[in-house]
């Protein structure tokens, strides 16, 4: 799998007002959300993105007054999370 480095200069960066500890989290979350927002990317690729979980990312989606469009992908996805969470907890239900 590839990867797509974006160069931001350190002018534009400073002007953000982003501690450089955050920078990377705080413009991947943004990007996630703005991708999603404007319907450039489905609801699971753009939480991966974010590098949140599903309830986290929803709650931040939510913040921002955006709207939650599930498609089959994160049904998909909230199937296999679900799946995986029973087998952690053992509660030996359907998988």
């Amino acid at each position: 799998m590839g990867s797509f480095n974006l160069e931001i200069s350190d002018d534009i960066l400073d002007e953000a007002r982003i501690p450089p500890a955050e920078r990377e989290a705080v413009l991947k979350r943004e990007l996630a959300v703005q991708l999603y927002a404007r319907e450039l990317l489905p609801k699971a690729a753009a939480r991966r993105l974010s590098g949140m979980d599903r309830v986290a990312f929803d709650d931040l989606l939510g913040q921002r007054g955006v709207p939650s469009r599930l498609t089959v992908e994160d049904f998909d996805e909230d199937l296999a999370d679900l799946a995986a969470f029973r087998r952690a907890a053992g509660s030996g239900g359907p998988t």
